[in-house]
């Protein structure tokens, strides 16, 4: 008999984290195959979550209202911001409440997004559950680099969100089952809080599907004078990373490659980027669609950008899967198993971007390797059976 699972998920109202809203959904997948899943979801009017419908899934939704909320803290500290959020909405708890009290629940899935109060609720409403937690901490890796080079009374903020954070993720750690991290950098960060809940990380990776399509025909394929850029272009640093590279990389190219053909792949384009580009006939800008692997398959190189929660990750896995090498940079890469000049190519700076990729147009035996490679990289650790078996295992 299957057992019952009570997955809580949120939804930010701009498509600016689309790394995680990407692996809450390959968790609800992966999930499916052993639990019957009330998924309670909470999100703005304007997002919504396009899911595959399943007999074992039911779908609960819970409008989360605009925050009006400021502190000074919340720029610095992006888990802190959506707890806050979520214990002072009090339909969403009582919702929970009602959830947990009409159904016997065996475990409860809470993902990142939905971690704070809504785990102090679940864990007190069904203390014999078994909670597993997804703990991404892309934005809060992202945003304590960057307070970290400031001076002035922004370190003193600095050291006291670093603290918060400390104690906030010791607490979550002790009230969870099962904590699931992306990466084993992100794991070890975790268990160096707490030598007592370090048994209780384990690391899921994102995944691909090698045996679904567009991926179970990418096999060889003749490759053409293209690249294409594969991140979201409507977030604002996803925006300016697309200015600066028709600005400052782009001409490089064209200069080298005068017949280059640069495709530009983004569920939504940001109208600067588009006006940026209209007048040059070699860039096409094409839909987020199924039909975009053959872009990116018959591509000598997929760039993807060196901003975090871009849609790099899962980018550079999509390319790696249709046997096109990558450029890309550290911040872009960090929680994959990358080796330069091996299986990615990464860049610190718009010149090395432009060299990087000058030297995958005119050599394409350099870009067949590193693609052959990237390609076993993926097979070996992120394909789904391994992650999916993994993860089914732990719970």
């Amino acid at each position: 008999m299957r057992e019952k699972m009570l997955f809580l998920s949120a939804r930010s109202h701009t498509p600016g984290d689309r790394e995680g809203d990407i692996r809450t959904e390959n968790f609800l997948n992966m999930l499916l195959e052993r639990f019957d899943i009330d998924l309670l979801e909470y999100c703005y009017h304007r997002r919504e979550t396009q899911i595959l419908r399943s007999p074992a899934l039911t779908v609960h939704q819970v409008k989360r209202p605009a925050s009006t909320r400021r502190s000074l803290l919340f720029p610095l500290n992006r888990l802190r911001k959506d707890a806050s959020m979520i214990g002072n909405d009090k339909s969403l708890r009582a919702v929970i409440t009602e959830m947990c009290s009409q159904h016997a629940y065996s475990h409860v899935f809470v993902s990142y997004a939905m971690l704070g109060n809504g785990l102090d609720l679940v864990a007190s409403l069904l203390p014999g559950a078994v909670i597993v937690t997804d703990a991404r901490r892309a934005g809060g890796i992202r945003v304590q680099s960057r307070a970290a080079g400031k001076r002035g009374i922004s370190t003193g903020y600095r050291k006291l969100n670093d603290a918060l954070i400390r104690r906030e993720e010791r607490r979550l750690m002790n009230k969870t089952s099962l904590l699931l991290a992306a990466s084993e950098d992100e794991a070890l960060s975790f268990k160096a809080l707490s030598f007592a809940d370090a048994g209780k990380v384990h690391v899921v990776p994102p995944y691909i599907n090698l045996s679904a399509p567009p991926y179970a025909t990418a096999g060889d394929t003749a490759k053409d004078n293209s690249i294409v850029l594969h991140w979201n272009m409507y977030s604002t640093d996803g925006k300016n990373a697309a200015l600066l590279f028709f600005k400052k990389v782009y001409p490089l190219i064209r200069a080298a490659v005068p017949d280059i053909r640069c495709c530009i792949i983004s569920r939504e384009v940001h109208a600067e980027v588009a006006a940026a580009v209209r007048k040059d006939s070699s860039i096409l800008i094409i839909s987020e669609a199924i039909q975009t692997a053959d872009y990116i398959r018959r591509a000598r190189a997929v760039v993807a950008s060196c901003c975090e929660d871009c849609g790099a990750q899962s980018s550079i896995l999509e390319a790696w899967a249709l046997r096109t090498p990558v450029v890309s940079s550290l911040k872009g890469s960090e929680e994959l198993l990358c080796e330069p000049g091996r299986n990615i190519l990464l860049a610190g700076t718009t010149a090395d971007t432009a060299d990087h990729l000058i030297r995958l147009l005119t050599t394409p035996e350099l870009g067949s390797i590193i693609a052959d490679q990237a390609y076993r990289t993926l097979s070996r650790h992120y394909a789904a059976d391994g992650v999916k078996a993994k993860l089914l295992s732990l719970v």
